[in-house]
């Protein structure tokens, strides 16, 4: 039996068991944990949640010896057809896994037509959000859900059935989840996913990274490198190949830009002028390449671009000139 075959009929015994009414919380775990280790896993539970939706409600197992339903009949005829030269407990075996083939491509098949309203129904419809440049914004998603998102930021926002995923495609965003054990919550970012575990924390995308702050609760980093477990007071991310960063503690000022500040920890220069270009409409370049490394830390009030450059340019050894209104040169400090 090929590997797909095997994960649908497992996908068939845990769905059918799951509305049952006799789903416990050790079953729940096992399912995510499956659900998490193979994309083919997650495929095939997805396409028999699909047909589900289509198909209504199972009143009992898919996989049964007196098949009722229209979908159970297409199995059963299948199936008979192959049990003319088995025998015993052999026949018994085979045909239970010819019913559960056949019953998953007969409840495909009929979500086939209506493929899209599945998607919408388990994925939940598409919701926009974005703000612009110089002004932050709150957002309150389906399930209670806040989202603050960043100046000049962008994300999709996706609430459904049985999941809930937010898709950060441009800036930085503070997300408070709405805790629920049967619907996980999950955040898209650059090289990366991260899966909330009951949480407030703050994701920010910069050009080459994704940091990840959690202010409250736990949040889990995965990445085709590796994943990470960060807690309340951790910063952490991964680099834009989905390297994990080094862990470090938060600042507790480090989502100030939250009431109008800014505050840097140690942060690279290049960075810190990221998120100043979501709040004026500038562009910065370095006569040095080596001055994007320099290191800030403070908090700043972001709103004054003038003053904010002004302040970098005492603590640094930096220059700023302007070269019109939109683009700003960062050059070494003149020693002469």
């Amino acid at each position: 039996m090929t590997t797909t075959n095997v994960c649908m009929e497992h996908a068939i015994r845990v769905w059918t068991r799951r509305h049952s009414g006799k789903w416990l919380e050790s079953d729940e775990t096992e399912l995510q944990a499956w659900l998490a280790a193979a994309s083919e896993n997650r495929e095939a539970y997805e396409k028999v949640a699909r047909a589900w939706a289509v198909a209504g409600s199972l009143k009992r197992p898919v996989v049964t010896d007196q098949p009722t339903s229209s979908v159970e009949g297409l199995a059963s005829a299948a199936a008979t057809r192959m049990d003319v030269s088995a025998t015993g407990e052999q026949h018994r075996g085979q045909r239970r896994i010819v019913l559960a083939a056949c019953a998953a491509v007969a409840l495909v098949a009929l979500a086939a037509p209506i493929w899209k309203i599945g998607t919408r129904w388990w994925n939940g419809p598409e919701v926009r959000l974005s703000t612009a440049k110089g002004k932050p914004e709150s957002f309150v998603l389906d399930d209670g859900t806040k989202v603050l998102l960043d100046a000049d930021s962008e994300a999709t926002a996706s609430i459904g059935a049985h999941a809930r995923r937010l898709l950060l495609t441009r800036g930085e965003a503070l997300v408070t989840v709405t805790h629920e054990a049967w619907r996980s919550f999950e955040v898209v970012a650059g090289a990366g996913r991260i899966r909330d575990l009951g949480t407030q924390f703050d994701i920010d995308a910069l050009g080459g990274s994704t940091q990840i702050s959690v202010l409250q609760g736990r949040v889990e980093v995965l990445t085709s490198r590796g994943e990470a477990l960060l807690v309340a007071g951790q910063v952490g991310g991964y680099d834009s190949n989905g390297n994990l960063l080094t862990q470090r503690p938060l600042e507790a000022a480090a989502t100030r830009w939250s009431a109008g500040q800014r505050h840097f920890e140690d942060e690279r220069l290049a960075d810190v002028l990221v998120r100043l270009t979501r709040y004026h409409a500038v562009t910065f370049t370095f006569r040095d390449e080596h001055l994007r490394d320099l290191r800030v830390s403070g908090t700043f009030r972001i709103a004054d671009l003038g003053l904010f450059l002004r302040t970098l340019s005492t603590a640094l050894p930096i220059d700023v000139r302007y070269l019109d209104q939109q683009h700003v040169e960062i050059t070494p400090r003149d020693r002469h």
